[in-house]
C-alpha cells in the first residue's frame, strides 16, 4: 500500500476522545486527544451531553484532516469506535436533543431487572450478557416511553453520532454495539422480538443493523468505513499472531479475547460480538465473537488515592506503593474498595470500604492496599477466564494488557506476581482508537484480521517474581466474605 495512504481511527470514550492516524502498515503518525463533558451522576443517574461528545469527535476528525494535508497524506478511511451502552433520545429531523445520554452507569433501570425473576437466566442465554441494568434495553424502554411519537429517535450513541455525521441521513447501528443491548439474539443475530417484548421496546422504532465494516458516509471527503463499540475496538488493536487475552486497564476493566467465529457460552462471562462484514457475496454477514468480563469499579478505586490527597499524580502514587512495598514487603493495610458513588453488579447492597491496617501503617501503606485492590479484582478476571479454560492453552498465559491504569508498574507487576501469569504492556496506549483505524484498513484492503499490521514488541512484560504475593490476594478474599457476613476486625477502618 502507498505510504501516502493513512486511516483514521476515533474512539469516543467516557473520558475523553482519541484518535489516531496509520500508515498502510499500521505504523502511527499521528495521535489526538479531546476534552469531553463531565458526566453527571446523582445516585443511580448517570448521564453525560451528547452534543459535546459530537463536537469532541468532529475536534479530532477536523485536525486530523489538518494534518494529514499539511503532511501531503490521504486519509482513506476511518473507523469508529464508540462507548457502549449510553442511550438518548433526539430529533430526527433537525437532530435536536431531547433525553441526555444515560451511560452505561447508569442503573435507574434496576427495578425492570428485578421484575424478571428467574426470567433474566432465560435473556441472557439468547443475549450472551448479564441480565443487568448497565446495558441499553432498560434505558431504551423508558425513553421511547416517555418519547412516544416516532420521529424522535431512541437508540445508543453511535446511532446518534452516525445520524448526525452523514448529515442525518443514517439511522443504524452495528452488531457490536446491538449485541450489548439485550435486545440483541446471538442465534437470530439481530434483534428479537421476544426480547423487544420482554423489554416492551418497540422493535419498528430501533435502528437498522448494519456490518461493522462498510462504507457508511462520507464526511469532509474523508469515507467512514468502520463502527464498533470500543472494548471490540480495543482488542482489534492488539490483535497479534496468536490473539492473546487483552486486558484493558481503563474507567472499566476489561478481559476480552476473540473466539473466531462461534460464539462461546459459559456461566458468568459475557459473550457478544467482535466484528462483523458483508461475506464476499455481498448479502449475508460473517460475526466474530469474543468473551469477556469487566469490572466497572477498577478505574474509580485507582483514584481514590488522589481523591484522599495521599497521592497527586500517578507518578507519586507508583512511588508511594514501591516506598510501602520497600519497608515492608508482606504489607502492613489490606483494603476492600468498591464503587461507594453507587450500587453496582458486584456490589448490589453499596458495601462500606473497608481498610485493615496493622500498628504502624502509614500513608503509602493504604495507598499501595487500594493499588492491590484493584489488582486482586483483576487476579479474580483473570481466573475465571482460566477456569473455563479460555484463558490460554498453555499455562503461564500470555496476556497484553493497556489503558491508562496499565502505566502504574507496581500494579502490573502485582498482578503477574499473584497470578503467575505474563503481562506485556502494549507500546501504543491508544488501542482502542488504533483498533478502529484497523479496521477501516481491513475494510479497504478486504481482510478480517489485523495480525499482519499489529506485531510491535510490547513496551514492557511483567513476568512472575515473588509468587509469596498471593497471600496478599487469599487475605483479601478473607476480608471480602468478612464484609459480606458483616464481620468487620476492630482495626478495620470503615468509609460507608
Amino acid at each position: 500500500m502507498d505510504s501516502s495512504t493513512t486511516f483514521l481511527g476515533i474512539d469516543q470514550g467516557s473520558s475523553s476522545t482519541k484518535a489516531v492516524l496509520l500508515d498502510g502498515r499500521g505504523r502511527q503518525l499521528l495521535e489526538l486527544n479531546a476534552a469531553v463533558p463531565p458526566r453527571i451522576e446523582d445516585g443511580r443517574k448517570v448521564e453525560q451531553d451528547p452534543e459535546g461528545l459530537l463536537d469532541s469527535v468532529l475536534d479530532v476528525l477536523g485536525r486530523a484532516k489538518s494534518w494529514a494535508e499539511s503532511n501531503g497524506v490521504t486519509i482513506k478511511g476511518a473507523g469508529l469506535a464508540v462507548q457502549r451502552s449510553g442511550v438518548l433520545a433526539w430529533n430526527s429531523t433537525d437532530g435536536r436533543i431531547r433525553h441526555p445520554m444515560m451511560t452505561w452507569a447508569d442503573t435507574r433501570t434496576q427495578p425492570i431487572i428485578q421484575g424478571f425473576g428467574r426470567g433474566a437466566e432465560r435473556i441472557s442465554m439468547m443475549t450472551g450478557l448479564p441480565t443487568i441494568p448497565h446495558f441499553a434495553a432498560g434505558k431504551i424502554h423508558n425513553l421511547q416511553r416517555q418519547f412516544l411519537e416516532p420521529s424522535v429517535y431512541v437508540a445508543t450513541l453511535d446511532s446518534f453520532l452516525l445520524h448526525r455525521m452523514s448529515g442525518k441521513r443514517l439511522f443504524v447501528t452495528e452488531d457490536t454495539m446491538a449485541a450489548r443491548t439485550m435486545l440483541y439474539a446471538l442465534a437470530e443475530r439481530g434483534w428479537s422480538e421476544k426480547l423487544c417484548h420482554d423489554f416492551a421496546v418497540d422493535g419498528k422504532r430501533l435502528p437498522k443493523i448494519v456490518p461493522s465494516l462498510g462504507f457508511l458516509f462520507e464526511r469532509e471527503g474523508i469515507p467512514f468505513t468502520a463502527c464498533m463499540g470500543d472494548q471490540q475496538a480495543a482488542l482489534i488493536g492488539r490483535l497479534g499472531p496468536r490473539k492473546k487475552p487483552l486486558l484493558n486497564l481503563g474507567t472499566i476493566a476489561s478481559l476480552t479475547k476473540d473466539t473466531g467465529f462461534d460464539p462461546v457460552q459459559a456461566p458468568g462471562l459475557m459473550t457478544s460480538v467482535l466484528l462483523s462484514r458483508l461475506v464476499p457475496n455481498g448479502f449475508t454477514r460473517e460475526l466474530r465473537y469474543l468473551v469477556e468480563l469487566t469490572s466497572p469499579v477498577t478505574g474509580t478505586v485507582l483514584l481514590e488515592p488522589l481523591r484522599r490527597a495521599w497521592a497527586s499524580s500517578s507518578e507519586e502514587l507508583e512511588s508511594l506503593c514501591e516506598s510501602s512495598f520497600a519497608e515492608h514487603p508482606e504489607g502492613r493495610a489490606i483494603a476492600y474498595f468498591v464503587d461507594h458513588r453507587a450500587a453496582s453488579p458486584t456490589n448490589p447492597e453499596k458495601m462500606p470500604n473497608v481498610t485493615v491496617c496493622k500498628e504502624g501503617a502509614t500513608t503509602q501503606d493504604r495507598a499501595r492496599a487500594v493499588v492491590e485492590n484493584v489488582g486482586n479484582i483483576i487476579v479474580r478476571m483473570l481466573e475465571e477466564f482460566a477456569e473455563r479454560k479460555i484463558l490460554a492453552e498453555t499455562y503461564p498465559a500470555e496476556i497484553d494488557v493497556a489503558g491508562g491504569g496499565s502505566e502504574l508498574d507496581y500494579l502490573c507487576q502485582y498482578i503477574s506476581d499473584v497470578s503467575g501469569h505474563t503481562l506485556s504492556r502494549v507500546a501504543l496506549r491508544e488501542a482502542g482508537a488504533r483498533g478502529a483505524a484497523l479496521s477501516a484498513c481491513m475494510h479497504a484492503t478486504s481482510e478480517f484480521d489485523a495480525s499482519s499490521l499489529n506485531a510491535e514488541e510490547p513496551e514492557r512484560t511483567y513476568r512472575c517474581e515473588r509468587p509469596e504475593r498471593r497471600k496478599r490476594f487469599l487475605m483479601w478474599q478473607k476480608l471480602e466474605q468478612d464484609i459480606l457476613q458483616k464481620r468487620l476486625p476492630t482495626q478495620a477502618e470503615v468509609e460507608e
